[in-house]
Formats: C-alpha cells, sequence, structure tokens
C-alpha cells in the first residue's frame, strides 16, 4: 500500500549524518501511521530512504527509538505552533481562535500525527505511555490554562475546559482522517488548502458558540 502522495527519494551514495536522520525520520513517520508499530519493519523503512536497515540502526538503536523520536519531531513542532498562539499580544479569545487554527492547520499539514496519536490512544488502556504523556500534557496544559483564565474573567461562560478542547480536538481529527477513507484513498493525503480552510472556519464558529463569545468573525 503506498503511504504518501510523494515519491521515495532516489538512492544515493553519501548523506551528511543530519541529513540522513531526517530522511529515516520522515519515511519512519509515513510508514508508522500507515500501518501502525508493530506491522511496520525497518527494512521497508531503510528502503524508501535508499539505505541499508543497519544504516537506520546506526541512527535510531531499534524500532521503539524511531518511534519515539517520530512522535516527539511531531508533537514538538505542534506544541510550537500553539505556545505561539497562546503568547499572542491580542485578547485572550482571540489568542484561543488563534490556537484552535494552529492545531487545524498542523493537522492537516500532517495528517500524520492524528493517526499516531488515535492508534495511542486506541492502545492505552492504561493511560498514555509516558513517551507520549510527557509532550500532551504540558500542551493541553496550556490549552486549558487559557480557558480557565477567561472563566475566571467572565470572558467565557462556565465549562469544563477539558470538554472544550476534547470536542474540538476530536472534531478536527476525525474530519482531517475521514477525509481520504471517504474519497477511498489508500494514502496519508494533505487536505487542498480550500477545504481546510473552510472547516477551520467553521469549528472556530463552533468554538465561539461553545464559549459564548460574539459570533461578529467570518
Amino acid at each position: 500500500m503506498s503511504v504518501s502522495h510523494i515519491a521515495p527519494p532516489p538512492r544515493r551514495t553519501t548523506l551528511k549524518a543530519d541529513e540522513t536522520r531526517e530522511l529515516i525520520l520522515g519515511a519512519a513517520e509515513l510508514r508508522f501511521a500507515a500501518t501502525g508499530f508493530y506491522p511496520c519493519r525497518l527494512e521497508d523503512i531503510a528502503d524508501d530512504v535508499g539505505i541499508t536497515r543497519t544504516a537506520v540502526i546506526y541512527h535510531f538503536q531499534d524500532k521503539e527509538t524511531l518511534y519515539n523520536a517520530v512522535l516527539e519531531k511531531l508533537f514538538t513542532q505542534l506544541n510550537e505552533r500553539i505556545s505561539t498562539a497562546l503568547d499572542l499580544p491580542v485578547g485572550l479569545a482571540e489568542r484561543v481562535e488563534a490556537a484552535v487554527e494552529a492545531w487545524l492547520d498542523f493537522a492537516g499539514e500532517r495528517p500524520t500525527l492524528m493517526r499516531l496519536f488515535m492508534r495511542e490512544v486506541a492502545g492505552s488502556e492504561g493511560g498514555l505511555r509516558p513517551e507520549v504523556q510527557r509532550h500532551v500534557e504540558p500542551m493541553f496544559a496550556r490549552l486549558i490554562s487559557a480557558l480557565s483564565e477567561g472563566q475566571r474573567s467572565h470572558a467565557f461562560r462556565a465549562m469544563d475546559p477539558v470538554q472544550f478542547w476534547s470536542i474540538l480536538a476530536g472534531a478536527s481529527m476525525f474530519f482531517i482522517m475521514d477525509a481520504p477513507l471517504l474519497a477511498n484513498a489508500e494514502t496519508i493525503a494533505q487536505l487542498d488548502a480550500p477545504k481546510l480552510n473552510s472547516y477551520k472556519q467553521e469549528l472556530k464558529r463552533v468554538a465561539r458558540q461553545m464559549l459564548s463569545v460574539q459570533d461578529d468573525k467570518p
């Protein structure tokens, strides 16, 4: 099964260490998202990059190390986007909307993260693995703190902050992951910009309604 619309890079005889590492992470991200952890083989990732399995192990000692490195890279980038949104020099309602937009933009650009995260949630009967929890916890702590701040100042109506973000996150993850399935696609593809932007505006309207923020924006 194809795991990306982007063709794998051609085989090369010499690669810089940093470049090789990034290529491995990119190929592994697509493979893990498409198949899950256990079916994924290091040999397939190596073939996608154009190197040997031994070269993959040189950079990442085993499959679990590589998998955790993929998650770390994705969650770090997402956390940076959300932190930037919440630190904007604007009103609290605008910062929350910016965080919603940052989340959905990243999800649209990197639908692999949605699949990987949902696989983690589905397999976490006793809670998220520590390797995932350490990225998710500070991100949601900041999001929850922003809502709590708005409630204390009476800018937002009283509601469970966890419920608020769960509704928005769940809706966006379903949209991102379901779109290619409804189109009978076998690939993990980015949504086209107009479709993503339209959904983003609707999701922001939902957020305003839940928070009772006046909906005077497009």
